[in-house]
């Protein structure tokens, strides 16, 4: 299909040119996609001619920010709201136009999406500012080369582009830490001895985030650990910026038998061991036991303790550009008392287009109408379901029915 729009005049009735993209109405068009359109104008050759000298075709994409800063000093009336905005090129790109079609008055081009742009998005904050990214095609007329279309108005198609999904993983599986436990920030209560391991730390729009821990508990502190996705949006105009932190999800990990916090007596002969002195086992045929480290890698690698983070589509895609930034990651703390520090680790994350994207149907049971006489079937229902994927919507009704040879049929409409 072909997305025809802003039709302008070209400086007398009879001549007129318009800028057509075909597949601009798509949801979203995938960076790395091949992209084709036409310019159709007068057929008459000498105005086409004129018109060529007179237009260039863009394609630009663009970091649009608007921050909302309070204004106040010299010169101001008031401490009311005030805006800055600011736009910078992520890429603008001349478009070549074949002008040797032949077909009269119809003027073919083509252009690749290079591979490494992001996804188009917008995100607006509670104050009235918001930051995009943009994409569009742009028909651009000279009224200094030809003054018969001066008058002529610029045309614009809007373009969704949707990131290319990563071909490689990044797992995250750093090297076990060990925390001193405080009670009142000076007095020592022992060690933990933990880590997190996450086989992908790019993950889609639609898909989860798996993350696995590995903690041994060797102090006397009671704890929970919890983790949360972080979500950073900020952006920044003629010295005035915005941020926005927000908590995607918040999850919490099983409490296991390693999380379980020692007596005094474990800790003194502990610290007995450390020191140098000799401790007899009451068991002399017992195997020597797993040192803190091994534990917590062999637990990660088990995979027994984790937390699924679904990712929303109201999350946006992880990107750094020149007035912009968002940024993930997942913060896990160990939740003590008061009296007690709170051990933290932090993993790095991108959010980034889904790998397979996925339809997601819903369907929604509606009571059948109760026949005068009793069913063949007692599951004789009808439903309605629903499709949904980013800005691609439809709705199909369906009817379970009665086939030929005594086999359900479903009928579309």
């Amino acid at each position: 299909t072909k997305l025809q729009l802003h039709q302008a005049n070209m400086g007398n009735s009879s001549s007129n040119a318009f800028l057509s993209v075909n597949d601009a109405e798509k949801a979203f068009i995938t960076a790395g996609s091949t992209i084709s359109g036409e310019i159709r104008c007068s057929h008459d050759q000498s105005v086409s001619n004129d018109i060529f000298s007179n237009v260039t075709l863009y394609f630009i994409g663009k970091e649009d920010v608007e921050v909302c800063y309070t204004g106040s000093g010299h010169g101001t009336k008031s401490g009311g709201p005030k805006y800055k905005s600011s736009k910078k090129d992520i890429i603008r790109t001349i478009i070549p136009v074949n002008i040797d079609s032949t077909k009269s008055g119809c003027y073919p081009f083509q252009f690749r999406i290079p591979d490494q742009l992001p996804s188009s998005m917008f995100f607006k904050d509670g104050n009235g500012g918001h930051c995009s990214i943009r994409y569009k095609v742009k028909m651009h007329f000279n009224p200094l080369v030809s003054k018969s279309f001066s008058a002529a108005r610029d045309q614009e198609i809007e373009l969704h582009i949707l990131a290319k999904p990563p071909g490689t993983t990044h797992p995250w599986l750093p090297d076990p830490t060990t925390t001193k436990m405080r009670s009142l920030f000076c007095i020592p209560r022992g060690s933990i001895t933990w880590a997190v391991g996450v086989d992908e730390t790019r993950v889609g729009v639609g898909e989860e985030l798996v993350i696995k821990l590995g903690i041994k508990n060797e102090s006397l502190a009671h704890f929970d650990v919890v983790a949360k996705l972080k979500q950073i949006v900020e952006w920044h105009t003629s010295g005035h910026r915005s941020t926005n932190e927000s908590i995607i999800c918040s999850l919490g990990f099983t409490k296991t038998d390693s999380m379980k916090p020692w007596s005094k007596q474990q800790l003194r002969e502990k610290c007995r061991s450390t020191k140098g002195d000799t401790i007899t086992p009451l068991d002399t045929h017992a195997t020597e036991p797993l040192t803190a480290y091994e534990e917590v890698i062999d637990a990660i690698k088990v995979g027994n303790n984790q937390v699924r983070f679904p990712i929303p589509d109201c999350a946006c895609q992880s990107y750094t550009g020149r007035i912009m930034r968002i940024q993930h990651y997942v913060k896990i703390e160990a939740q003590t008392s008061s009296h007690h520090n709170s051990p933290k680790l932090v993993i790095p994350i991108e959010i980034v287009s889904p790998r397979e994207p996925t339809p997601i149907v819903t369907a929604q049971v509606i009571p059948a109408v109760t026949p005068s006489a009793p069913p063949i079937w007692d599951d004789d229902t009808s439903f309605d379901a629903s499709y949904s994927y980013k800005a691609n919507t439809f709705v199909v009704a369906a009817t379970v029915d009665e086939g030929e040879h005594g086999q359900d049929q479903v009928i579309y409409d």
